[in-house]
Parts: C-alpha cells; sequence; structure tokens
C-alpha cells in the first residue's frame, strides 16, 4: 500500500516537471500591448529592443518582468556597434563580398552579422557576443518578447490520459 501512494507521487512530481508549455513571440505594437505584458507571468527567454538590439537570457535563469522592466542574466547580445573609418585596422568579407569580421586600431575584432551602413565616416553594424552580465531593459524599450508559459489545461490532461 505504501508503495503504491510513493509511487503515485512520484509519477505526478515527474509529470508537473515535464508540464506542457507554450513558447512563442509576443509582438508590442501599443501601450496597451504594454500593460498586458505587466500581467503575464512566464519566463522570458529573449527580448529584441525597438532599436534593434537582442538579448537571450539564460535558459537555467530567464528573464522575469519586474514592474515596468525585464530583468535576467543575458547570455548572447546583439548591439550596435559604430567605429570611425580611421580607426578600421582590417576587414575581412566573405566570398559574396559581405563584411564578416572588422578588426579596429585597438585590436578588437568583432564578428558583424546582418549589413554594413558607412554613415558619416562611420562604420554601423550588429555583433553578437556571449556575457553573463545582469540587464535590465525598461518595457518601453521592447519591440518584441519570447515568453514560455506553462499551460495548466493541457498538463492536466496529460495526467489524466
Amino acid at each position: 500500500m505504501n508503495r503504491k501512494i510513493v509511487n503515485v507521487f512520484a509519477l505526478l512530481a515527474i509529470s508537473f516537471s515535464i508540464s506542457c508549455y507554450t513558447i512563442r513571440t509576443e509582438e508590442i505594437k501599443t501601450e496597451a500591448d504594454r500593460q498586458g505584458i505587466k500581467v503575464k507571468k512566464g519566463k522570458i527567454f529573449s527580448v529584441v529592443k525597438t532599436s534593434g538590439e537582442y538579448i537571450e537570457f539564460s535558459k537555467g535563469n530567464p528573464g522575469r518582468i519586474n514592474e515596468d522592466k525585464i530583468e535576467g542574466i543575458a547570455v548572447i547580445m546583439k548591439k550596435k556597434v559604430e567605429i570611425d573609418l580611421a580607426n578600421i585596422k582590417k576587414i575581412i568579407k566573405h566570398s559574396n563580398g559581405s563584411i564578416i569580421e572588422v578588426k579596429n586600431e585597438e585590436g578588437k575584432i568583432y564578428q558583424v552579422f546582418g549589413k554594413v551602413r558607412e554613415e558619416e565616416g562611420k562604420f554601423i553594424f550588429f555583433t553578437t557576443y556571449e556575457t553573463f552580465e545582469l540587464v535590465s531593459i525598461p518595457l518601453s524599450e521592447v519591440k518584441s518578447l519570447r515568453i514560455k508559459k506553462i499551460n495548466p489545461i493541457l498538463t492536466l490532461l496529460y495526467l489524466i490520459f
């Protein structure tokens, strides 16, 4: 009898640890969308800011909504970089002619993602790098985000059937 009770509890614990969840992208276009995001619960995997910057959060410690901002430990960031043309030491191009790497005078190498624009004597591009830093993003700067939410109805159906 005791073994059956223990087995039932173990089955329930395993079922809830592998509960059904959905991952979806939320686009924020209006202020009402921003207010709706504030009340949602869930783990935030990534955020795209209005400036085009991309922030991916740690799987073990995902981003969370805290009042008017999203906070968490970023593991991958895509940031905008502006380098004066005079400070560029070396440019490496792909066989199709697109720029894939830029090295500045200080020896720092930037991996280029996307297109490179040249404006007012500067190269402007996005670069991606790995990091482990705590970030705080105001909701007013969020364009879209990916949220993982546990679906209690699907989890219950999974347990029953």
